[in-house]
Formats: structure tokens, sequence, C-alpha cells
């Protein structure tokens, strides 16, 4: 009988090789160019800040602009505030002179009405006439008076030449000196406003 062959298995120990390479590694950065990287990097930071300025900067002037431009609003509001008072003051200063000048037209009536009434009670027999001139003179003085016009106080007063004019002096024993004595015209006002001054008597003395 032949003999068995021996079959010999020969196991192989070697590890087995790498079927690829490895990964090559990453070079490491030089020193120039970490240096080079440092500078780029501070270079964009700095460009960062200086838009960052400008940008705050644009802001501000914008702001400032702003301001600026309410400021001149807030003044040209209050300028055409003040310009419309006064307009309004100035046309109610004109309606108000206007009138005075209509009212004062009307004095001379009224100076008749009274100098005719002064005569009419020294006649007895005019006693009807002198009832009808009261009741017009009456009227007429409601008349004015509704239209702002008042008489000037003047007998007794001390004299203002605002509101007085003197056309004689005089001695009294019983008045102080710049006293209104007597009243030989009526003076008016109309609101504040001498339409025209009482023709006075004043005292002096000395």
């Amino acid at each position: 009988m032949a003999k068995k062959e021996e079959i010999k298995v020969k196991v192989n120990t070697e590890e087995p090789k790498e079927k690829g390479k490895k990964a090559e590694e990453m070079p490491k950065p030089t020193i120039e160019e970490l240096q080079q990287q440092v500078i780029f990097l501070t270079k964009q930071a700095a460009d960062a800040q200086k838009k960052a300025r400008e940008a705050e900067d644009k802001a501000k002037s914008e702001e400032t602009k702003l301001q600026t431009a309410l400021s001149q609003y807030v003044r040209l509001q209050a300028d055409f505030d003040n310009f419309r008072r006064r307009t309004k003051e100035s046309e109610a200063k004109a309606a108000d002179t206007y009138k005075a000048e209509t009212l004062k037209s009307f004095l001379p009536v009224l100076d008749n009405f009274e100098l005719a009434l002064s005569h009419m009670k020294k006649d007895a027999s005019g006693e009807a006439y002198l009832k009808g001139f009261e009741l017009l003179q009456k009227q007429m003085v409601k008349i004015m008076a509704d239209f702002g016009v008042k008489e000037i106080e003047a007998k007794g007063k001390t004299f203002d030449p605002h509101f007085h004019e003197a056309v004689m002096m005089v001695a009294s024993d019983e008045m102080d000196d710049e006293t209104v004595a007597m009243v030989f015209q009526k003076g008016y006002l109309y609101k504040d406003t001498v339409i025209r001054p009482a023709k006075v008597q004043v005292v002096k003395n000395s």
C-alpha cells in the first residue's frame, strides 16, 4: 500500500499587507505661513473695524441731520404760529381802528343831543320835546356802549394827559392842584383806545 503523502500546510504567520496606503499626513504650516495668516486676519479685522466705524459715523451723521431737520421744522412751525398770531392781532387792531374812527363820527351827534337837552331844560314849555330828546339821547348812548364806547371819567379826577385835554386853568380853594374842575366836552374810549380826550378845566393854585 502506497504511503500517503503528507500534506504540509504552511501557515503564514506574517501580518497581511495593507490593501491601501495610509492617508498621507497634512504638512504642518511653516512659521512664515502662520505669520502671513496672522497678517491677513489682522488686516481683515482692521477693515471690518473701519467699516463698522464708517457705518457708525454715517449713522451719527444721519441722526444729526435728522435732529437738525426736526429742529428747523419746530422753529419754522413756531415762526409760522407767531406770524399767524401777529396777523390776527394786526387784523383785529385794524378792525378796531376802523370801528373807532366810525364811532368817532357819531360823537358830534351825541354832543348836539346833550346841547339840545341842556337848552330844553331851561324852557318849561318844551317838556314834551325834552322827554323825547332824553329818550333819543339814552338810546344813542346805549348804542355807543354796545359797540364798546364809554365816557372818560373826568370831573373831580386827577388830570391825566392821556385822557384829558386841558383848555383852561383855574384856582380853587376847594380842590387840589391838577384836579379836573369842569368838563367842557366829554371824552370817550373805544375799548382801551382814546377816540377823543375830554376837554377840561384844571385846578392850578400855585
